[in-house]
């Protein structure tokens, strides 16, 4: 039994599971939510809003679609790849979130190569 102090990985014998896995998936969930979110508060925003909540908005969703999902996205991955190769983790939350930080990722990519493409339309 574990005393106050002490974790399982302490006692001799115990072996600690990994959190890697857990923590890829979950980490590829927070960035689809808050993609979601900035993109609901950017569409959602009625058009006589004033030119301060537009640029808070459209400043909110540059951040989380081009430094924070991304970031996110990354290290999930890497999380996922880090269970698939330990021992003590789970590899089938690892799979799966190699699988939807991926799927993540090239949605992302498409959205980009989306808006880069309309660019010239605004010039």
């Amino acid at each position: 039994m574990a005393q106050w102090g002490r974790s399982a990985a302490a006692i001799p014998g115990a072996v600690a599971q990994g959190n890697l896995g857990k923590r890829s998936v979950i980490l590829a969930l927070a960035a689809f939510a808050a993609g979601a979110i900035a993109m609901t508060i950017l569409v959602a925003m009625p058009s006589d809003a004033s030119q301060l909540a537009q640029n808070i908005g459209t400043v909110f969703f540059m951040a989380v679609f081009l430094l924070a999902a991304p970031l996110a996205h990354i290290t999930g991955a890497v999380f996922g790849v880090m269970a698939l190769v330990r021992s003590n983790d789970n590899r089938a939350f690892g799979l799966l979130g190699i699988v939807l930080n991926g799927l993540s990722v090239m949605a992302g990519l498409v959205l980009l190569a989306a808006m880069a493409s309309t660019i010239g339309a605004f010039t």
